[in-house]
């Protein structure tokens, strides 16, 4: 589904650095080596999983059009601290092909549709504990 928004290197980056950890280099599953990105009227939602451990951070972020794409975790990441920037444009068609605007860079990587992401688990009627990384 094709999304658009803008956030703050510093933001992404830090939602990128807590989720990326369990992000696995060999995989049989293409998919797990890459986050979640899901774009709403919250902000911008980034989810990993190694099918054992989830991990799931929302960023604040201007959302002009909500969607949802999966995207290489570690070659995001290496591509948005490299930028001078501090404002990062991205933009996603329908092919998931994502575009990396911030001044003048410009980059563009390939995704993987967001419905070949593992559902995070439903858990009901029980507690849930939020600790700060």
């Amino acid at each position: 589904m094709a999304t658009k928004f803008r956030v703050t290197k510093e933001k992404i980056l830090d939602g990128l650095q807590r989720v990326q950890n369990i992000v696995s280099t060999r995989t049989t599953l293409p998919i797990l080596s890459n986050v979640l990105l899901q774009a709403g009227k919250d902000g911008l939602s980034l989810a990993t999983t190694d099918l054992d451990v989830s991990v799931k951070c929302m960023v604040e972020g201007e959302v002009s059009k909500p969607g949802a794409t999966t995207l290489p975790a570690r070659k995001l990441f290496t591509i948005l601290k490299e930028l001078v920037a501090s404002d990062i444009e991205i933009e996603v068609d329908e092919k998931n092909s994502a575009s990396i605007r911030c001044g003048s860079s410009f980059y563009k990587i390939m995704g993987l549709p967001e419905d070949e992401f593992p559902r995070f688990p439903q858990i009901e009627g029980s507690k849930a504990l939020v600790v700060e990384q």
